[in-house]
């Protein structure tokens, strides 16, 4: 007796969800891949603008999926149709404007979001293909919250990716950099409540509350144990917040003029950019090493913090040293305008490489 109808359609949908399983398994291979240079292309379509366009149609059909799983009666022909759309148009358009938006072109940074963004809309889209009911049986299970969460996630990468498009490089970097000025922040406030010489002192009750079985020792003895116990006096690790945080509080500056004076004036790429108005590749590499910089400031002041709880003074000093070069650097990079030109942030930049040297001089005063 040949299969019914319903069989058949299960029987096709079974094979469709396998094949778009199977695709995107490569897609989130080659995702985990290092980029390759993209294949020459004439007449290239805008990266961004295809990004969208395919964002908003994944968005529309998930949609439709989700309302089919939802809804009786079920209907395996339509899911299989909107599957065959996911894995023959939605999908590979997405993978193509990745590969069109090259970090070396498009910077490192928007490369990295679209990679990143595209990685969880393939985790996500698998999660709701498992949830697909593959015969009878399954349709009585109905869809659980899972499905449903990852529909909610497949649209926000979906509305980001347009988001980006409209927008462009530069908004993108503006919330980047603010990110990590915010963390920076959140890091100097939890410095400035730590209380040096308090857990100073509870290092000295420590010692004291392990020493009261231990038999009297003469003096130099007990007067080396101290010193082996606590190597910074009090006043010398209150000193040395003080000195990290002059560090961190002139490495704070630079995230609201950097942000006004650089990166928000960087030639923007949007969908509407054209080949021939894209940033020079030195000006990519240059908003890269910014944006580089600004997170490396934000982890050298938790190895700093941590350098300072541990009481470690040869090290919080050492990490000093390497905040003030990595800072110098940074502002010294972006002296001049993405043109070329200078203007009125290279008279910044002297000014704070010159407070910058004070505060090193200053450090190596008080040693």
């Amino acid at each position: 007796m040949p299969p019914s109808k319903a069989q058949s359609n299960f029987h096709t949908l079974r094979t469709t969800i396998s094949s778009t399983t199977t695709l995107i398994r490569t897609f989130q291979s080659t995702l985990q891949s290092p980029s390759t240079p993209p294949t020459s292309i004439a007449n290239p379509p805008n990266p961004l603008a295809l990004l969208s366009d395919a964002s908003k149609v994944l968005k529309a059909q998930t949609t439709k999926l989700s309302l089919l799983l939802l809804n009786k009666p079920f209907t395996p022909s339509a899911i299989t149709f909107i599957l065959n759309s996911l894995a023959h148009e939605c999908l590979p358009a997405l993978m193509s404007g990745l590969e069109l938006c090259p970090a070396e072109e498009y910077t490192n940074l928007l490369h990295e979001h679209v990679k990143k963004s595209l990685a969880r809309i393939m985790v996500e889209l698998s999660s709701v293909l498992t949830s697909i009911p593959l015969d009878e049986h399954g349709i009585e299970k109905g869809v659980g919250r899972d499905t449903l969460a990852s529909t909610g996630v497949l649209w926000e990468e979906c509305d980001g990716l347009v988001t980006l498009a409209s927008e462009g490089l530069v908004r993108l970097a503006v919330r980047k950099v603010e990110e990590y000025h915010g963390l920076l922040k959140d890091a100097i406030e939890e410095l400035e409540g730590w209380d040096a010489d308090e857990d100073e002192e509870g290092m000295e009750d420590s010692a004291s509350d392990d020493g009261e079985n231990i038999p009297p020792t003469p003096a130099t003895d007990r007067s080396a144990l101290e010193t082996s116990l606590k190597n910074l006096s009090l006043s010398t690790l209150s000193v040395l917040k003080t000195r990290a945080l002059d560090h961190l509080r002139l490495i704070r500056l630079l995230y609201p003029i950097l942000v006004k004076q650089r990166i928000s004036t960087f030639p923007n790429v949007t969908s509407t950019t054209t080949p021939s108005t894209l940033p020079t590749p030195t000006q990519v590499q240059s908003l890269d090493r910014l944006i580089s910089y600004t997170q490396q400031f934000t982890e050298e002041t938790d190895e700093i913090a941590g350098a300072l709880y541990a009481s470690d003074e040869d090290e919080v000093e050492r990490r000093l040293g390497l905040l003030r070069e990595m800072g110098t650097d940074c502002v010294r990079g972006v002296k001049m305008g993405w043109e070329g030109k200078e203007d009125a942030f290279g008279g910044f930049v002297e000014k704070w490489s010159d407070k910058v040297e004070k505060v090193g001089r200053g450090d190596q005063e008080e040693r």
